[in-house]
């Protein structure tokens, strides 16, 4: 799959659409971003989604989103490469990061230096993810 991809209700943009707050999910598995964009549909979130960080960043340029959940261990551009394209950018500190891997060999704090939100290991609880979100979005 290449491109970023929406993921909303349908084509045109509707007037509800608006007030919507958007998530880009930034993940190479396939299966977990399907689940996180159907999971943040209902809850009433726009979703975006990305397969690597370079499909991460052209998205964010694009789309402004108000949450970004991005995986660190990817192939391509990972999310090492991509937090340090936020920085060289200036995106840095713009919108909320947070961070969703199940390989976190390095320490907390690094991560947190480098402009992210929050650290939540996968395998994660739902309910905590949406919470987490609907927090750092407001």
């Amino acid at each position: 799959m290449t491109g970023v991809q929406r993921q909303d209700a349908g084509p045109e943009k509707r007037l509800a659409d608006v007030d919507r707050k958007r998530v880009l999910v930034i993940d190479d598995d396939l299966p977990l971003r399907g689940m996180l964009a159907a999971a943040l549909r209902q809850h009433g979130f726009q979703v975006l989604l990305a397969g690597d960080g370079a499909e991460g960043h052209r998205a964010l340029v694009i789309h402004k989103p108000d949450v970004v959940l991005l995986d660190l261990a990817m192939p391509n551009v990972n999310g090492w490469d991509f937090l340090q394209k936020l920085q060289e950018t200036g995106h840095r500190g713009s919108f909320p990061i947070i961070v969703v891997s199940a390989h976190l060999r390095t320490d907390p704090q690094a991560v947190l230096q480098m402009g992210v939100s929050a650290i939540l290991p996968k395998p994660f609880h739902l309910p905590d993810l949406i919470g987490l979100i609907e927090h750092l979005a407001s």
